[in-house]
């Protein structure tokens, strides 16, 4: 196990659960290195990542991961529908084009996804 209490770490992340793994990945990817502090038991780590039902990223049709298109004009609708329209639109349209690409991502970087 790394020793927690290195000079040389760049990166320390707390908890485990979807957020903080993709920070850890990416960090990883560009060089830093990382530390990810989890306390839950085995079973419970990933944090809510367990009781989501669907992944939500911009795509064209099926897959071997979704059932059907979600445009990023869909995207956007969902997007506002649950923030209250209160988001910032430029931002979240690069989120949602940026995010077509998760699912191969994901699974590059040892994601297990579900299949649905």
């Amino acid at each position: 196990m790394p020793d927690a209490g290195r000079a040389d770490l760049d990166i320390l992340v707390i908890g485990g659960g979807n957020a903080a793994l993709n920070t850890a990945i990416t960090a990883r990817h560009a060089g830093r290195s990382v530390l990810v502090l989890e306390s839950a038991p085995v079973a419970f780590r990933g944090g809510n990542s367990r009781h989501t039902r669907d992944i939500r990223y911009a795509h064209d049709g099926p897959s071997r991961y979704v059932t059907g298109p979600y445009p990023e004009e869909e995207f956007w609708d969902d997007l506002l529908r649950v923030t209250h329209g209160m988001t910032n639109e430029e931002l979240a349209r690069l989120t949602i084009r940026e995010s077509a690409d998760i699912a191969d991502w994901g699974q590059a970087n040892g994601v297990r996804w579900q299949l649905p």
